[in-house]
């Protein structure tokens, strides 16, 4: 098929639902734009110009099909922390960076990577950041004047320091606006609306309250109508080395999320996106927002499920969504100016609660209770201190519960924990050679560093029984490491000088490789020090016949 076919064929078949999908997610999206720009610290347009931007960028060269991408709440906390630490200049130079950070992660393929952070630190790091969100709409929401703080206790120090600022009329918008945004949608279903959305109708109502009713309260402010203006970056070597760590943050988080709501998409569309071209995809919008006055932008999830519901066929819903942001920034700017803080604050607070899965944390909860202690640690590092350290931390407590798990699973048998009736037992049993000479240690998991009490233990427990034959059955070793092979020498060594020898049964080909791959070991195959047997019943014929020459 041509390319004129194709276009001809997208625009039979797909034009008409990518429409009405992109139009409904901008609508859904600008709210949230603005929402999350204010609570990053940054002025209203620069969400605006994340949203167009980064919309048009990531859809067309990203590797998801459904991903809407823009200024999330996952990313005020790092934002606002940057910019208060190295101001605007210092964001928008992170901001680059991060950019060069993710698409070097989607050129070394390393998307795959985020399918192996443990459940407990994701929940944990998210339900943090929808409490810091929380925290830091209160002020709006209470219809005070109070800029945004980097860390919560401060926010909360300001909400006490400034109770006397309490606005009845801004609580009740911001109230309402939860309220509308919860019970709308029924509403609008049974009216036959349901294709509207809830926050285009609380934008409306709460715009006309301010603009027809003179309301003061705190509002967004004018939002200058017209394209951004190109800037240069400050590349200072001080500066670059200065915001890093911020930058490598922001690439770390920007690629969890974005990953997620693609796994999220392809959950609810039977498809399959590609990870790496995905973080290219949000590479590149990183690196070109800094130059338009963006922040640095990821996948939103919500969004995303919006412009699946509504029926998006391809990524040219993303593109869309872009484009009716744009013309409302062009066209509407003046519009914007009334929307009220206190209902961007209740937009935020509902996103906030959203964050934070209930029914997630109940699960992780009741399954685990290392999972749960390693959750509340990610949980309140994330809030109290800051995100790097948070995830740093909970991934830390991962590998160490990991450990112990797989330290738990690993386990020695002898043949005597086995019915004698049954199996290798049978032939051991029925002949009064094997039974008085063979020892058999059946090992059960892996074979590493962390096992190796456990090795020790069993075979001092066993090493009394005086046999000059021992089997190692290691069919159930899913691995060995260099601790392991090293131990496994040192029990071949002294066995020997107790004048036993060693036979290996049953191995796995990744751990037999490894085995060999050691030269000492290798050079006691060789030599016949030690044996290697494909199953245990082969090492027993193999006695049995080694027995019966000597007789003759």
């Amino acid at each position: 098929m041509n390319k004129q076919n194709k276009v001809t064929q997208y625009f039979r078949e797909s034009f008409t639902s990518d429409l009405k999908a992109g139009f409904i997610t901008a609508i859904v999206a600008l709210p949230l734009a603005i929402a999350f720009a204010i609570a990053s610290g940054v002025e209203p347009q620069m969400g605006l110009y994340t949203a167009i931007i980064a919309g048009m960028l990531v859809s067309t060269t990203g590797g998801s099909k459904f991903s809407i991408t823009g200024p999330t709440g996952a990313m005020t906390v790092i934002i606002l922390s940057t910019l208060h630490g190295f101001g605007l200049e210092g964001l928008l130079l992170a901001g680059f960076l991060s950019g060069t950070f993710q698409i070097l992660f989607g050129i070394l393929k390393l998307g795959k990577v985020v399918k192996y952070i443990p459940l407990p630190v994701i929940s944990g790091f998210t339900s943090g950041i929808g409490a810091i969100i929380l925290i830091g709409q209160i002020p709006n929401a209470l219809g005070m004047v109070i800029p945004a703080k980097e860390h919560v206790w401060e926010t909360l120090y300001a909400i006490i320091s400034n109770l006397d600022q309490l606005d009845s009329t801004a609580i009740t918008i911001c109230f309402a606006t939860i309220l509308l945004l919860l019970y709308l949608p029924g509403i609008l279903g049974k009216i036959k609306l349901n294709s509207l959305p809830a926050s285009i109708v609380t934008l409306i109502l709460s715009i006309m309250l301010v603009f027809f009713y003179k309301i003061d309260i705190p509002i967004v402010g004018i939002i200058p109508a017209g394209l951004p203006q190109i800037q240069m970056l400050n590349f200072s070597p001080a500066l670059l080395m200065a915001v890093l760590p911020a930058a490598l943050t922001i690439a770390l988080l920007g690629t969890i999320e974005s990953l997620l709501c693609a796994v999220v998409c392809d959950a609810m569309t039977n498809t399959r996106h590609n990870s790496n071209k995905e973080l290219i995809g949000h590479g590149i919008a990183n690196m070109v927002l800094p130059f338009f006055s963006g922040i640095p932008c990821t996948a939103a999830i919500a969004r995303s499920a919006v412009n699946i519901r509504e029926g998006a066929k391809t990524q040219i819903s993303g593109v869309i969504h872009a484009m009716i942001l744009l013309l409302i920034l062009l066209f509407l700017g003046p519009v914007a100016r009334f929307i009220p803080k206190a209902y961007l604050a209740g937009v935020l607070i509902l996103v906030s609660f959203r964050m934070i899965n209930i029914e997630e944390l109940k699960t992780i909860m009741h399954i685990s209770k290392m999972d749960t202690a390693v959750l509340l640690t990610t949980f309140i590092l994330t809030v109290l201190t800051d995100l790097v350290f948070a995830v740093q931390m909970g991934m830390f407590l991962s590998i160490i519960l990991l450990f112990i798990r797989l330290t738990n699973t690993t386990d020695i048998q002898t043949m005597e924990s086995y019915d004698r009736s049954k199996g290798i037992n049978a032939t051991i049993f029925a002949d009064p050679y094997l039974e008085k000479n063979v020892a058999v240690y059946t090992i059960n998991g892996p074979f590493f560093f962390g096992a190796m009490n456990v090795f020790e233990g069993k075979i001092n427990e066993h090493m009394n029984i005086s046999k000059p034959h021992i089997i190692l059955r290691m069919r159930y070793v899913p691995f060995i490491d260099t601790t392991g092979i090293e131990r496994l020498k040192s029990f071949i060594s002294s066995s020997k000088k107790m004048n036993q020898r060693v036979y290996l049964s049953s191995i796995q080909p990744e751990v037999i490789e490894k085995i060999l791959s050691d030269i000492n070991l290798s050079k006691a195959i060789e030599n016949k020090n030690i044996r290697i047997f494909d199953s245990t019943q082969e090492t027993l014929a193999y006695l049995k016949k080694e027995n019966e020459s000597r007789k003759l």
